[in-house]
């Protein structure tokens, strides 16, 4: 019951009870609740951001050491090297067929060309667990723009990050084959040696995280008084850029001429990679 009386300047009010001591109580801990899982979607939220992006710089390294071991499995028949990678919010594919390798060479006999598929290995996470922004390219290894390198050491694969909206919402790491030139001069005669691996795709054989490369084959093609090398590289799923930041054509990678001395002799040395994804190591 309320009492109220009053008149000027004076006033009270009685018998007006306070709220609930249950009733604040549940005000209460409703709001904790509310605080504490906005707290929690914060934390899981960042917690999986930091994972995703420890993910992405893991097979980051994987795939920079996987480019360097190609060169070890090429050149020697049936030699196979495994590799662990991390999977979480990511996965690793292998897409056939992804670029067109050409050798054209002149000699006095006229121009002739040898040409060679290869397919590339990828990683690609969903932008919505780690992303960069679009039209981001990033050269992991080496450094340098291009799918031709000289010199007794140069690299025969290259890897590169790269997001690309256009070709999906993924943030990529790309490995591909890449073209090795080796001058020499042997007895007096010039010598320009072509090394190329050709990457192509067997059957999975497994869910685990790995991926094996294995030698299956070795050819080499010695082809004297040459006058000139051409490398033309053509890329068969994507536009050029997606490859390099400075392609030659839209379509088209590389297109480099070796000089060379008249009447050299050149040797093209083509090493078959076969590559497994989830075999147990």
């Amino acid at each position: 019951m309320i009492n109220i009386r009053g008149g000027r300047g004076r006033g009270y009010i009685r018998n007006v009870r306070g709220v609930s001591p249950a009733v604040s109580a549940v005000i209460l801990t409703a709001a904790i609740v509310v605080l504490v899982l906005v707290a929690m979607s914060f934390a899981t939220t960042f917690l999986e951001a930091r994972i995703s992006e420890s993910e992405f710089a893991s097979v980051r390294q994987f795939m920079q050491t996987a480019a360097v071991q190609v060169d070890d499995v090429a050149w020697t028949p049936w030699r196979t090297q495994t590799f662990r990678h991390s999977c979480k919010y990511g996965r690793m594919i292998f897409i056939s067929d992804a670029l067109n390798y050409t050798i054209y060479y002149k000699n006095a006999s006229g121009e002739y060309h040898i040409s060679e598929l290869s397919g590339i290995l990828a990683y690609e996470m969903p932008i919505s667990k780690y992303n960069m922004y679009d039209g981001y390219f990033d050269l992991v290894y080496p450094t340098s723009d291009s799918l031709v390198f000289k010199g007794a050491t140069a690299p025969v694969a290259r890897v590169f990050a790269i997001e690309k909206l256009s070709t999906g919402n993924y943030v990529r790491l790309v490995l591909n084959p890449c073209v090795r030139v080796v001058e020499a001069n042997v007895s007096g005669e010039k010598q320009y040696k072509v090394y190329l691996p050709i990457l192509y795709k067997a059957e999975p054989k497994g869910n685990n995280p790995t991926v094996t490369f294995t030698s299956t084959q070795l050819s080499s093609l010695v082809i004297p008084n040459v006058t000139e090398i051409r490398i033309v590289v053509t890329s068969l799923i994507y536009d050029a850029d997606f490859f390099v930041e400075s392609p030659a054509s839209v379509d088209k990678i590389t297109d480099e001429v070796i000089d060379v001395d008249d009447g050299s002799t050149l040797i093209l040395y083509i090493g078959e990679v076969r590559v497994s994804i989830g075999v147990h190591p």
